[in-house]
C-alpha cells in the first residue's frame, strides 16, 4: 500500500489533535506542528504511534515565521523522501490566551490593544499583522511548498477558518483582526482550488463552530470559563444545542483527505451544527 503522509500545523492539541487522530486512523503518517507545549506534543506522538502504528514527527516553531515552515518540509524530505499526500493548516491562536508572558503573542496582546473604531481608524497594526502572518501568509508558504511534493490526483489541502469570515455569514464584531485574516484564508482556498484543479489536487476550508477544546477556557476566562452561564446560553441558543468534539472535525477533514472527496474542491464547509443558518 502506498505510504500516506500529512503535515498538520497545530496538530497536537484540540481540533488539531482530533484531525491528527482521524488521519492516523486512516493510515496517514504525520508531521505535526506545535508552538510551545512540548509536553502535549510528546504525549500526542506517543499516543498516536502506539494506537495507530504510524510514524509521527512533532516540529516546534511559530508558524508566523518562514523558518518554521521550512522545518516542516525538511522533515518531510528527511523522513518521507519528500512524498506528501495532505496539508492541513490548522494552527491558530487568540492573542492574550497564552500563559507564557515571554511569548510573542503575550507581548502583542499587552502592547497592542487594537480595535477598529467607528471612524474606520485602526489604533495599531501589530496584532493585525501577526494574524495575517499565522493565517494567510502561512497558508501561502505551505501550499507553495506542498504542491511540489504532491502527486497529481493524490493531493489534498485543507485550511481552517471561523464563523463570520465570509459573505454568507454575519461578521463577528469582536473578531475583526483574526477574522480578516481568515477571510483571506477562504479566498485563497478558492484561488488555489482553481489553480490546482487541472492537477486534481483538492483545496477546501472548514469552518468549525462550538468545538469543546481547552482554547475556550482561555477565551472565556473572564466570564467564568467554559462552564460559565454565558457559554451555556450560547450553546443552548445554537440549532443543535450542544458542543461538538474534535473527533467530529477530524472525521470531516479525513473525508476531505480521501478519494471519497476527490470531486470536492473550493468549498468552505461549516461544521457547526447548523449555526450558520441563524
Amino acid at each position: 500500500m502506498p505510504i500516506k503522509v500529512a503535515i498538520i500545523t497545530g496538530g497536537t492539541r484540540g481540533i488539531g489533535l482530533g484531525i491528527s487522530e482521524q488521519l492516523a486512523a486512516d493510515g496517514y503518517n504525520l508531521i505535526i506542528g506545535f508552538n510551545s507545549n512540548k509536553a502535549a506534543a510528546a504525549k500526542a506522538k506517543e499516543s498516536l504511534e502506539s494506537k495507530y502504528k504510524i510514524k509521527v514527527y512533532p516540529i516546534q516553531g511559530d508558524v508566523a515565521e518562514p523558518a518554521t515552515i521550512d522545518k516542516l518540509f525538511e522533515c518531510l524530505e528527511d523522513k518521507f523522501e519528500g512524498k506528501l499526500t495532505a496539508l492541513i493548516h490548522n494552527a491558530g491562536l487568540h492573542l492574550g490566551t497564552t500563559t507564557d508572558p515571554t511569548s510573542e503573542q503575550s507581548k502583542l496582546a499587552a502592547n497592542s490593544q487594537s480595535q477598529l473604531l467607528g471612524d474606520g481608524n485602526l489604533t495599531s497594526l501589530a496584532q493585525y499583522d501577526y494574524y495575517q502572518n499565522i493565517y494567510p501568509k502561512c497558508l501561502i508558504r505551505c501550499v507553495e511548498k506542498a504542491v511540489n511534493y504532491m502527486e497529481d490526483k493524490k493531493g489534498y489541502i485543507v485550511a481552517t477558518s471561523a464563523p463570520g469570515c465570509n459573505m454568507n455569514q454575519t461578521p463577528r464584531l469582536g473578531y475583526m483582526m483574526p477574522g480578516t485574516a481568515k477571510t483571506v484564508i477562504e479566498f485563497l482556498t478558492r484561488y488555489y482550488a482553481k489553480i490546482l484543479a487541472p492537477r486534481q489536487i483538492t483545496v477546501n476550508v472548514i469552518i468549525p463552530g462550538l468545538i469543546k477544546t481547552e482554547a475556550w477556557h482561555g477565551l472565556m476566562a473572564k466570564y467564568g470559563g467554559i462552564d460559565s452561564q454565558i457559554m451555556q446560553t450560547m450553546v443552548e441558543n445554537s440549532p443543535m444545542q450542544r458542543w461538538a468534539n474534535p473527533t467530529e472535525i477530524g472525521q470531516v477533514v479525513a473525508f476531505l483527505c480521501s478519494p471519497k472527496a476527490a470531486f470536492i474542491t473550493g468549498v468552505a464547509l461549516p461544521i457547526d451544527g447548523g449555526a450558520h443558518l441563524r
